[in-house]
């Protein structure tokens, strides 16, 4: 069994998110993530799923769009594994690859969904040229990701630490940036920003600091305040992007075949493998998807005992901190936890107003 205290966040709160689907919360989110697509009726074409994970977004877009044609990449194998064996997902198609390198031609996908991954990757710049090449001009791409500006403590926390020139944890762990910086980060990967939306109204503090059977009530309460300037931008800890390529060229049409994600040359089977021109190697794993996240190796080059790649990644420890800097880590974040809570109490008020005249999460 695990221990409580060492399990990971998401152990620890099942009761939270657990709620967070019964209150419908969930539900809103997601469904927030996908009208930014604005699917006509009757809306086919090819769709990218950019860290599809266990296949939830997948599955969610499929219903909004079922003519879609869905194609999922992620890099964890295990949840790929639960992707595929979903009765959902068995028209949509998955790869494992590396958001860095994505194994199609240019100008292929009509759409990309991408919910709360870029965040996670080392470089956004490259994976967001990467969306950019593999998008159809005039298709759209649409990205959820934590708001960084908003005045939760971890995103403050996160801030302060990158000002004093300090990540303060590996990539994953710190991964909150403001609106702006993603929306310099569109541009210059030569996307048209054509719309922004807040949700997620004091999410965090829902999650991690209120008990779960609060969460109803305050995701009704702080809910509505996601249409107000400015309160939303400091007190919602979500904010979504649809964006678009500019219409210009012309993209491929028909179906969507992998290439190599190094040399972009076709692929041709070779038994188990695919094998491109140039002599570049990719193998299916234990679930059958084909791996393009590394080389396959040849086949005599395979040797007994080699080192497992896991082994090599380096691991993440923290440094030790003296006694003082723990007390004075502790003050600060009582400080900020205080003033948070007071920002809460004092938008009460504005929030029982805005919520007679809009209710997200009205039944």
């Amino acid at each position: 069994m695990v221990e409580q205290s060492s399990a990971p966040s998401w152990i620890r709160r099942a009761g939270h998110y657990r709620m967070l689907r019964e209150c419908r919360y969930e539900d809103l989110i997601r469904t927030d993530f996908s009208r930014l697509f604005a699917f006509s009726a009757g809306a086919s074409g090819h769709l990218l799923d950019a860290g599809c994970g266990t296949g939830n977004e997948t599955v969610n877009l499929q219903r909004q769009a079922p003519r879609l044609r869905i194609y999922g990449v992620d890099v964890s194998p295990a949840a790929l594994a639960i992707a595929v064996t979903r009765p959902e997902t068995s028209d949509s198609i998955f790869y494992r690859s590396a958001l860095e390198s994505l194994p199609f031609p240019d100008g292929v996908f009509d759409y990309i969904a991408s919910h709360e991954v870029i965040e996670h990757v080392e470089d956004p710049a490259v994976v967001l040229r990467e969306f950019s090449r593999v998008l159809k001009p005039a298709g759209v791409c649409v990205i959820a990701t934590p708001n960084g500006a908003s005045l939760w403590i971890e995103h403050l926390r996160q801030r302060v630490m990158r000002l004093c020139g300090r990540r303060g944890a590996p990539v994953g762990a710190d991964h909150t940036r403001p609106p702006s910086f993603w929306r310099h980060e569109f541009r210059r990967a030569g996307f048209v920003l054509d719309q922004q939306i807040f949700d997620g109204a004091a999410l965090e503090f829902q999650l991690f600091v209120a008990p779960v059977r609060w969460m109803p009530m305050l995701s009704r309460l702080f809910e509505p305040l996601r249409v107000v300037p400015l309160v939303n931008w400091l007190l919602c800890d979500r904010v979504k992007f649809r964006l678009r390529r500019p219409d210009a060229g012309g993209g491929t049409s028909g179906k969507v075949m992998p290439c190599c994600p190094v040399c972009r040359a076709g692929l041709d089977e070779q038994g188990s493998m695919l094998v491109c021109g140039n002599g570049h190697r990719f193998a299916r794993n234990a679930a059958g998807l084909v791996d393009f996240t590394g080389l396959a190796a040849e086949p005599a080059a395979v040797a007994e005992g080699s080192p497992d790649p896991i082994s090599e990644i380096p691991s993440f420890t923290p440094a030790a901190r003296s006694r003082w800097v723990r007390y004075l880590r502790r003050g600060a974040l009582l400080g900020l936890s205080l003033f948070y809570a007071g920002l809460l109490l004092a938008l009460i008020p504005l929030a029982f107003a805005v919520g007679l005249f809009h209710q997200p999460l009205r039944r």
